[in-house]
């Protein structure tokens, strides 16, 4: 092959990444090709869309490996996006570099059917918050669930159209005294997970991650 040749495939390569929003250096060269295969663990599901699964593949990320997450990913997406280095996120990075991994999280369709429901809720009704909008509070909505549920955490958030903006968002989880977004992606008892992501009247869009361990 002449080296005119490689270097236009050299080119495309690169644009292929950068087009994609893989042009994370760091990222792709320190973490093994097996780890971000396993991470990407709701990429054959039927049930969730492209940034659904985005959405359980950074979540996936944090688990297997919160320091190296922190140091390549977290590190760079905040001096993209200029977020300020307050407390909520220097306490983020902290705990991050302190962290041991835990499992991945697998894509549950009961759980993603469960999620859109309140995530359309929500969105066509331009509420917020874990109460259905005809009033019904978390520990009833889940109730259907916990035949075959030991354990349901969930995660709401708003304004975000992209995965991984809502994990970020949900990770540094400002102005929220008990960390309880973070807390809910970095359970280590939690095994299954479902995303759904819909319009929004009031915030164009809302996100709704609901984690579950099944009964044994």
């Amino acid at each position: 092959m002449s080296n005119n040749i490689k270097y236009i495939f050299l080119l495309l390569g690169f644009g292929l990444l950068w087009n994609t929003g893989l042009a994370q250096d760091d990222l792709f060269k320190l973490w093994p090709d097996s780890t971000l295969a396993d991470a990407n663990s709701a990429r054959d599901v039927q049930y969730m869309n492209v940034e659904e699964k985005e959405a359980v593949y950074y979540m996936n990320l944090v688990r297997i490996n919160p320091k190296l997450f922190s140091e390549t990913f977290l590190k760079d997406y905040i001096k993209d996006h200029e977020i300020k280095r307050d407390k909520e996120v220097r306490g983020l990075v902290d705990e991050l570099e302190s962290m041991d991994g835990m499992g991945i999280l697998r894509p549950s369709e009961q759980l993603t059917s469960f999620a859109r429901q309140h995530a359309k809720d929500m969105g066509e009704s331009g509420r917020t918050g874990h109460n259905s909008s005809s009033g019904a509070p978390f520990h009833k909505r889940i109730e259907p669930l916990q035949i075959k549920f030991a354990a349901i955490n969930e995660n709401c958030n708003y304004g975000n159209e992209k995965g991984v903006d809502a994990v970020i968002d949900l990770l540094i989880d400002r102005d929220v005294p008990n960390l309880g977004h973070r807390r809910n992606i970095l359970d280590p008892e939690m095994e299954l997970v479902g995303v759904a992501i819909e319009a929004h009247r009031r915030w164009r869009f809302n996100c709704v991650q609901d984690f579950g361990t099944k009964k044994k």
